[in-house]
């Protein structure tokens, strides 16, 4: 479904990525794990149009979208829920809510789609009239989420889910996203920090540190975690070898 090779982007003088090769099968959920600063959300933000990389390529579903505007970049089936849950405190949930469907061709299923979405997310009908601004950290994460769904993507990039909020309210988030993919075909590629989740809940896993691959497997193969502890504290020989040798 998505296939990424070679990006690079860097801000002034910094890299953020260099030679980022990446793919995302349809249906799957794939994590990119790594530490702060390890170029995690600039990989996001490129894909959904956000920033312009230097170099490389990312194709969608065999067409290339590089360059592409954000708005353009949605309309292809992929959508964005951001670091930080960027709400508008003022309007409502539900304002909030249908904001997502403003740029969409066709709105007329748009009423349904966030009745079907209230279904995975009760606590938002309970406020759907309060402000977002005065949602918890978790119902704000929960509002995001059905904002970004109700473009109807078919890929969901999801970037850091369990900042600030508590470890049960992560759980509960994580577990509504793959509901959501197992019963509406949603493909998941997610951003965290968090290695021992990421073992929980995904398929394929991503290391990243210091804007570069450093450590893909599947889940399985990387379920006692060394691997990728040692990839993302950078303790592993092989990955300081090649990120010493690489421009």
């Amino acid at each position: 479904m998505l296939e990424i090779k070679g990006l690079a982007v860097s801000y002034g003088a910094t890299t953020a990525l260099a030679g980022v090769a990446l793919h995302v099968e349809a249906q799957e959920a794939v994590c990119v794990v790594g530490p702060n600063g390890a170029g995690k959300s600039t990989l996001m933000a490129a894909i959904a149009g956000g920033v312009s990389p230097r170099a490389g390529s990312i194709t969608y579903e065999g067409k290339p979208i590089l360059g592409m505007r954000p708005e353009n970049i949605a309309r292809q089936g992929i959508s964005l829920v951001p670091e930080g849950r960027h709400v508008f405190g003022t309007l409502t949930v539900e304002e909030n809510l249908f904001i997502g469907t403003y740029a969409m061709a066709d709105r007329r299923h748009a009423a349904a789609d966030a009745e079907m979405l209230l279904g995975y997310f009760p606590r938002l009908k309970e406020r759907w009239r309060q402000p977002a601004g005065r949602l918890s950290g978790g119902e704000q994460q929960m509002l995001v989420i059905a904002r970004a769904l109700m473009t109807r993507p078919r890929l969901l990039l999801v970037d850091e889910p369990s900042l600030g909020l508590a470890p049960k309210i992560v759980d509960t988030v994580y577990e509504t996203l793959l509901s959501l993919r197992r019963e509406r075909q949603l493909t998941l590629l997610i951003n965290e920090q968090s290695s021992e989740r990421m073992l929980r809940f995904s398929d394929r896993i991503y290391v990243i540190r210091n804007g570069r691959i450093l450590l893909h497997g599947r889940t399985e193969e990387l379920r006692d975690g060394e691997a990728i502890a040692r990839a993302y504290f950078g303790f592993d020989d092989k990955a300081d070898a090649a990120l010493e040798a690489a421009p």
